[in-house]
């Protein structure tokens, strides 16, 4: 069986807007909150880009349905990218998507009516590219980095940057009418990828969604003022962290920030399940609780990262304690006979070098994490820059 472009493209849209419909529906039915809403945005996207291009194709002379669905085109991809910043408790960026829209909208008016149906297409398509980088790298991060259905959301957003990319690339050489294009990356095959990306975001955020994007782990949900795991929560730990710097600060008393981070945590969760990953963090905390300094404020703000606000006489103490939290983990398998023993990245930055105010602090703390990270875990990295 053979299916000609308008078959691929009618398919491409009835599937965006059946996934489009159940999704927005689920979302206002169940769980309305800020990461739905803006996924939901990106359903009503697509919609409105089978709506435009359709109108484009069927009305002669309409070239404003071009304009518009390659502007929703843009939204529709910025708003999986945006939607899961927010799924990993990141501001949305939403700015950035609009600046993508309104260059896309000014290439594609500038050019109809007079190229037809590709006016604005290499600038569309490189947009694409862009938003479709960025929301795989976000979809490999936080707390999405642990859930399946995210990485593998991830890959798809990938190998639709490299279609995009390719197929702009081949255009601004080529034209619509040359062999490679018309062989390769005809609106046809796009509409294939397009179905099988719309097909891949509906499944993978509505799992996500029904997970509550793995916030059944331990630590994610909030308990009054604490995490699950024990600790303080994200929210609680910012207005106590912020008030004992005040103090610290009018005292003259220095302060440490350290961040440990849970390595392997989705290694864990894969080879174990997911009932190991929530031992290992309930775990992680309860180690952090018996090792510091008892009225250090201890803070879970993402699943496997945990925030301990101590006050110190010198950057040496503050190392010292990031210490004895690393021996400790170490000394400490998972219960019930496991022999799974826990290690940490761990990032320290304090008052000395950074000031008092917490999202100094966090910054600092947050990029020496991730440095630890990458020389491989089970390591510390302190912050000296101010």
């Amino acid at each position: 069986m053979t299916f000609d472009v308008v078959t691929l493209m009618t398919m491409s849209s009835l599937a965006v807007v059946l996934c489009g419909v159940s999704f927005i529906l689920n979302t206002s039915f169940t769980r309305n909150d800020a990461t739905g809403r803006m996924w939901s945005l990106g359903f009503i996207g697509g919609i409105t880009v089978a709506a435009g291009y359709g109108v484009e194709a069927a009305v002669p002379g309409a070239w404003w349905g071009l304009l518009v669905g390659n502007v929703a085109y843009v939204s529709a991809i910025g708003a999986l990218w945006c939607g899961a910043r927010l799924h990993n408790r990141r501001p949305p960026l939403l700015w950035v998507v609009v600046v993508v829209a309104l260059v896309v909208a000014v290439a594609t008016a500038l050019q109809t009516p007079g190229e037809g149906t590709w006016a604005g297409a290499p600038v569309l398509w490189f947009g694409l590219a862009i938003l479709s980088v960025l929301g795989g790298v976000e979809l490999q991060r936080g707390r999405l980095r642990r859930n399946v259905n995210g990485r593998s959301l991830g890959i798809v957003l990938w190998i639709v940057a490299i279609f995009m990319l390719a197929r702009t690339i081949v255009f601004l050489i080529t034209g619509p009418d040359g062999p490679a294009f018309t062989a390769y990356f005809n609106s046809g095959i796009a509409a294939v990828v397009t179905m099988a990306l719309i097909i891949s975001a509906a499944i993978t955020v509505s799992v996500l969604r029904a997970e509550r994007g793995g916030d059944s782990a331990v630590g994610d949900l909030s308990v009054g003022i604490l995490s699950r795991s024990g600790v303080l929560s994200a929210e609680s730990f910012v207005q106590s962290a912020e008030d004992h710097l005040e103090r610290a600060e009018n005292a003259g008393q220095g302060v440490a920030l350290i961040a440990a981070d849970i390595d392997r945590l989705p290694e864990v969760n894969t080879a174990f399940g997911r009932a190991a990953g929530d031992e290992a963090i309930s775990s992680f905390a309860q180690t952090l609780r018996g090792t510091v300094p008892v009225m250090a404020a201890l803070g879970h703000p993402a699943a496997g990262r945990f925030f301990v606000l101590v006050a110190v006489a010198s950057a040496t103490e503050a190392l010292a304690v990031a210490e004895r939290i690393q021996i400790a983990l170490v000394d400490n398998p998972l219960p019930d006979g496991q022999k799974i023993r826990l290690t940490a990245s761990l990032g320290v930055a304090d008052s000395f070098d950074h000031g008092y105010a917490l999202p100094d602090l966090t910054t600092a703390v947050v990029g020496a994490v991730e440095r630890s990270k990458a020389a491989g875990g089970n390591h510390i990295e302190v912050s000296t820059t101010a």
